[in-house]
């Protein structure tokens, strides 16, 4: 199943690239790099030979480049274990 904006939240991020536009944090603002780890409350962003981990409610609105395109997503909305964001849905 490929991977768009209205399903985004029920798929696994790992591995895709991730830009972040807007953060509470000016300094996230432009962090740009693939999602290697995700958890309840962060993502860890590789960039460059660095990785940044970045709590999801500072992150505003997340880039997320899929093989269908472009998704903006809030971080508050990926709040929660990944494997638990699949029951929210229901």
């Amino acid at each position: 199943m490929t991977i768009t904006t209205a399903n985004i939240h029920a798929h696994e991020i790992i591995g895709l690239g991730a830009k972040i536009i807007d953060s509470s944090d000016s300094s996230l603002n432009g962090t740009s790099g693939t999602i290697v780890f995700e958890t309840k409350n962060t993502i860890s962003i590789r960039t460059g030979s660095t990785i940044k981990q970045i709590a999801k409610n500072v992150a505003r609105k997340i880039e997320i480049q899929t093989h269908a395109g472009v998704c903006f997503i809030s971080g508050s909305s990926m709040i929660g274990r990944p494997e638990d964001r699949v029951s929210r849905l229901n």
